[in-house]
C-alpha cells in the first residue's frame, strides 16, 4: 500500500529554482481554478444528473481515473447504492445497483471519516482484509482511492477513484480528492432535498401534511413567499437560524427587508419575470443581512406552488448557506491571481540587474501581492551582523537607514527562527519591541530570504488593521521571497562581473576603463556647476630598477603597496585608478589647486617615508626592504579645457617635468595660474 516519491536530481542552479517555483505556482493556480469551477458548476443546478456529469468532467482535469463512482449510504439496510458511475465495468455492476456495506473499503473510510489510498504490491493481503476488492483487482484496476462524503457532520456516501496503473496516486492526490469530496457532498444533499421537495410539490393536492413534514425537517432553509409582495408566509426552523430571526419576525416582513441592497435589484427582477409568466422558476446567489448585522451568502432556488386550476400565489424558495464556499472560492481566485502574479513577477525580477532598483521592486511587488499598508525589504550585512532596510513601499514609518539586530522585534524574530511569521496583532504579541508601540502597525507578515543555506534578508509587510493577513498570505510571501532570493543572487553576480570589468586585478583600484567611466561624470559635473576639480598623475621613480634587481613579483608588490597608500590618503568622493604600468591617476572633486597640491605632497611623503617590505618569490629569504619615491603632476580643470583627457594630459606633462627636474617631487602644470 502506498506509493514511492519521485527523486529529483541536479545542481542548485538558478534556472532550476525558477522552473520549480514557476511549475509549483502554475500547478497550484490550475488546481485552485478548477476547484473553484467545480464549486460554481455544481451549485448552479439542482438536477442531480447534471451535478454528477459536471462534477466528473471537471474532476478529470485534476485526477486521472479509469473508473469514478459515487455510492450513497443506506444505513438502515447496511448497503451502498451506486448513484453514479463513469468508466470501467466491475463484475457487471451498474448505476442503481446495491452493494453490501459491511467489510468494504467504503465502510472503513466512513468509519474513520478519512480518505483511503490503496496501491498494494501484494493484492492477496488486501483482499483478505477487504474481500469485495477481489472483483476490482480482477477487473484490472490497481490503484484505488476512497473518500467519505460528509454533509452536516453526517456520512452520506463514498467517492471512489480507480486506475489500472500501479501507484497511480499520491498523498497529494488523496488530499485533493478529499477537498473535492467536500464540495460534491453538499451539492448531492441539496439536489436530493430539492428533488424531494419537487416531488412533494407535485403530490401536494394529495398530501399537504407530507409536504409540511419535509418542509420542517429540511436541513436547508425553506420558505414560502407571496408572489408580488415578497411577504414571508411560512418559514422553517433552518431558515430562521440562517437569517438570525424568529418565525414571528420573518412573518411580519418580506424578503426585500433582509436582502443586501446591492442584490435587491437582481432578485426583484427575477420575481418580476416570474409574475409576468416569462419564466417558470429562477435561481441566484445573493446576500442576506442577519439581524446581528452579519452578511451571509446563500444559493436560492425559487419556483411557484401550483394548485389545481388556480394561478400560483406563492413561491417555494430553498436556500443553502454558501458563505463558506464563497469565501473559499474568493480565496482560491485570489490565490490563483497571486500565483499568476508570482510567475509574471519572477520574470520581471530576474531581468532587473540594478540592485537598488531591484530592492525597490521587491518591496513594491510584495506589497501588491498580499496587500497591506507598507512593506520593508531588509538585507543582511554579515560584516556588521545586522539587518539594514534597503527599500520600502507604501506608507513608510522609519528612516531609510533603519537597522535590526538579531532577535530584535518582528524582523529580528524572523531572522533568528529562519521561518515565516504571522502576527495578527502586534500590540498583543509577546515578542513586540515596546519602542514601536506608538506606531499604528497591527498585523504583520514576514518571510526570510534564503539562497539555499545562505541567509540574505527579510521581507516584512505591515497593515494598520489587525487580522489583515492569513496563513495563505504568508505562504505566498514565502514563495515570493524564494523568487526574490534568485533575483538578488543574479543581481549580485552581475554586479561582481561589472566590478571586475572596471577593476585592476593587481591593485583593486579602477582600471583605465573604469576610471574614465566615473571620471568623465565628475568632469562634466564640475564643468556644468562651475565646481573645482583637480587631477594628479603619479609615477614611480626608477620602477624598472625594482623589476631588474628583484624581479617582477617584487614589482607587483610595490604596485600593490602604492595602491594601498593611495587609498589611505584619499576621500570617499575621490576617484583613483591604475593608468598603466607604474602610473596611477587620482581625480579630486571639489578640490581647488592649493588643496590639491597639499594632498599631492602628503601622498608623496607617505610613499617616500616607509620602506616597502618585499618577500622573495621563492620564500627562501627574509623580506627585502625597498625605498621608493614618486613624481606627481597636478592640474586643475580651468575654463577652456574641453574634456577629462586634456586635463590628464596636463597633469601628465607636469609629472614628467618633475622627473626631468630630479624626481620625488610635486609639480603643477605650467599653464596653471600662480603655478
Amino acid at each position: 500500500m502506498g506509493s514511492f516519491p519521485s527523486v529529483e536530481r541536479g545542481g542548485d542552479s538558478t534556472d532550476m529554482a525558477m522552473r520549480r517555483s514557476q511549475e509549483t505556482g502554475d500547478q497550484k493556480a490550475k488546481e485552485m481554478a478548477i476547484i473553484a469551477e467545480i464549486g460554481r458548476l455544481i451549485s448552479s443546478t439542482l438536477n442531480i444528473d447534471e451535478v454528477y456529469e459536471r462534477f466528473t468532467a471537471e474532476v478529470r482535469k485534476l485526477i486521472d481515473f479509469d473508473r469514478l463512482s459515487i455510492d450513497l449510504c443506506n444505513f438502515q439496510e447496511n448497503t451502498l447504492r451506486i448513484a453514479y458511475v463513469s468508466g470501467a465495468v466491475i463484475d457487471g455492476r451498474r448505476r442503481g445497483d446495491s452493494l453490501v456495506l459491511a467489510g468494504t473499503l467504503s465502510e472503513e473510510s466512513i468509519r474513520t471519516r478519512t480518505g483511503m489510498l490503496i496501491q498494494p504490491e501484494n493484492m492477496d493481503e488486501i483482499v483478505e482484509r477487504f474481500p469485495p476488492l477481489a472483483a476490482i483487482f480482477q477487473a484490472g484496476l490497481r490503484s484505488l482511492m476512497a473518500v467519505p462524503l460528509i454533509y452536516r457532520n453526517e456520512a452520506i456516501g463514498v467517492l471512489h477513484f480507480r486506475s489500472k496503473k500501479p501507484n497511480a496516486y499520491t498523498g497529494q492526490d488523496l488530499r485533493l480528492a478529499e477537498r473535492i469530496g467536500g464540495q460534491i457532498s453538499g451539492a448531492i444533499a441539496v439536489a436530493q432535498l430539492y428533488q424531494e421537495l419537487k416531488e412533494t410539490e407535485t403530490s401536494l393536492r394529495e398530501s399537504e401534511s407530507r409536504f409540511r413534514a419535509i418542509f420542517e425537517k429540511a436541513a436547508v432553509g425553506v420558505a414560502e413567499i407571496e408572489i408580488g409582495t415578497g411577504r414571508f408566509l411560512t418559514v422553517n426552523r433552518w431558515f430562521c437560524e440562517l437569517v438570525g430571526r424568529t418565525e414571528e419576525e420573518l412573518l411580519a416582513t418580506n424578503f426585500q427587508a433582509i436582502t443586501h441592497p446591492d442584490d435587491l435589484h437582481r432578485h426583484e427582477a427575477k420575481m418580476a419575470l416570474l409574475v409576468a409568466g416569462k419564466i417558470g422558476s429562477y435561481e441566484l446567489e445573493k446576500r442576506y443581512i442577519r439581524k446581528d448585522g452579519a452578511i451571509i451568502w446563500v444559493n436560492l432556488t425559487s419556483s411557484p406552488l401550483w394548485k389545481p386550476e388556480e394561478a400560483p400565489t406563492r413561491n417555494l424558495i430553498v436556500v443553502q448557506d454558501v458563505t463558506e464556499r464563497r469565501r473559499i472560492q474568493e480565496e482560491n481566485e485570489l490565490r490563483a491571481r497571486q500565483l499568476t502574479v508570482l510567475h509574471e513577477t519572477s520574470v520581471e525580477l530576474t531581468a532587473e540587474l540594478n540592485q537598488n532598483a531591484l530592492f525597490q521592486s521587491i518591496a513594491q511587488h510584495a506589497l501588491d501581492l498580499i496587500g497591506g499598508t507598507y512593506c520593508n525589504c531588509y538585507l543582511f550585512r554579515p560584516e556588521l551582523d545586522l539587518l539594514e532596510r534597503v527599500a520600502f513601499a507604501g506608507q513608510a514609518l522609519f528612516s531609510s537607514g533603519t537597522t535590526r539586530r538579531r532577535g530584535e522585534g518582528f524582523v529580528g524574530h524572523v531572522w533568528t527562527t529562519g521561518a515565516p511569521l504571522l502576527v495578527d496583532d502586534y500590540h498583543a504579541w509577546t515578542g513586540r519591541n515596546r519602542e514601536y508601540d506608538p506606531y499604528p502597525s497591527r498585523a504583520l507578515a514576514g518571510a526570510p530570504i534564503h539562497w539555499g543555506e545562505e541567509f540574505l534578508g527579510v521581507l516584512s509587510v505591515m497593515a494598520f488593521l489587525p487580522h489583515r493577513f492569513t496563513k495563505a498570505d504568508v505562504e505566498v510571501l514565502k514563495m515570493f521571497a524564494t523568487q526574490a532570493a534568485i533575483a538578488i543572487r543574479n543581481a549580485r553576480l552581475y554586479g561582481m562581473v561589472e566590478q571586475l570589468a572596471v577593476t585592476d586585478e593587481l591593485t583593486s583600484l579602477f582600471n583605465r576603463s573604469g576610471f574614465f567611466q566615473l571620471g568623465e561624470r565628475e568632469f562634466e559635473r564640475a564643468l556644468r556647476f562651475n565646481r573645482p576639480l583637480a587631477a594628479l598623475m603619479i609615477d614611480i621613480d626608477h620602477f624598472k630598477r625594482v623589476n631588474d634587481a628583484h624581479g617582477h613579483s617584487a614589482g607587483d608588490q610595490v604596485l600593490r603597496a602604492l595602491a594601498d597608500c593611495v587609498r589611505l590618503n584619499t576621500r570617499g568622493i575621490d576617484v583613483a585608478g591604475r593608468y598603466g604600468g607604474e602610473e596611477f591617476v587620482l581625480l579630486l572633486p571639489e578640490t581647488p589647486l592649493p588643496e590639491a597640491v597639499q594632498i599631492a605632497e602628503r601622498l608623496r611623503q607617505s610613499i617616500a617615508d616607509p620602506s616597502v617590505p618585499i618577500r622573495p618569490a621563492n620564500g627562501d629569504f627574509p623580506p627585502v626592504k625597498i625605498q621608493i619615491t614618486v613624481s606627481i603632476g597636478v592640474a586643475v580643470a580651468l575654463p577652456g579645457i574641453p574634456n577629462l583627457a586634456d586635463l590628464l594630459a596636463q597633469a601628465d606633462q607636469a609629472m614628467y617635468r618633475g622627473k626631468d627636474s630630479g624626481r620625488n617631487r610635486v609639480v603643477v602644470w605650467e599653464g596653471t595660474p600662480d603655478s
